[in-house]
C-alpha cells in the first residue's frame, strides 16, 4: 500500500464553480435576496417578492458565474484594484518616445 503525503490542503470554499472572493459575493447576494424577499413579502404580497426577488438572484448567480470564466477570481480581483487606480497610472505610450513636432 503507498502513501501519500498531503502538502497543502485546500481551504478555499466553492460553489457551483466560484472560487475565492466570488463566492462571498454570491453568499451575501443570496442574503440580501432573502432580506428583500422578506420585506416585500411582508409589505406588498407573495406575487410582488416572487416577481421580483427570483428573477433577481439567478441574475446575480448568472453574473458571478460569467466573471468567473471570463476573469477566474484572480484576475476579477485585479482588474477591481485597477479601476480604483488613478487614471494616470494608465500610459497610453512609451516614456522613452519622443513627438515630433
Amino acid at each position: 500500500m503507498e502513501s501519500h503525503r498531503i502538502l497543502k490542503v485546500d481551504t478555499r470554499l466553492y460553489i457551483k464553480g466560484l472560487s475565492g472572493p466570488l463566492v462571498f459575493r454570491a453568499l451575501y447576494g443570496i442574503i440580501a435576496a432573502f432580506l428583500l424577499f422578506t420585506f416585500l413579502y411582508i409589505f406588498l404580497g407573495v406575487f410582488t417578492s416572487v416577481v421580483v426577488c427570483v428573477p433577481a438572484i439567478f441574475f446575480w448567480l448568472y453574473r458571478l458565474n460569467t466573471i468567473q470564466k471570463k476573469l477566474g477570481p484572480e484576475g476579477w480581483s485585479k482588474k477591481r484594484t485597477a479601476r480604483a487606480l488613478p487614471l494616470f497610472i494608465s500610459i497610453k505610450r512609451r516614456i522613452c518616445q519622443f513627438s515630433n513636432q
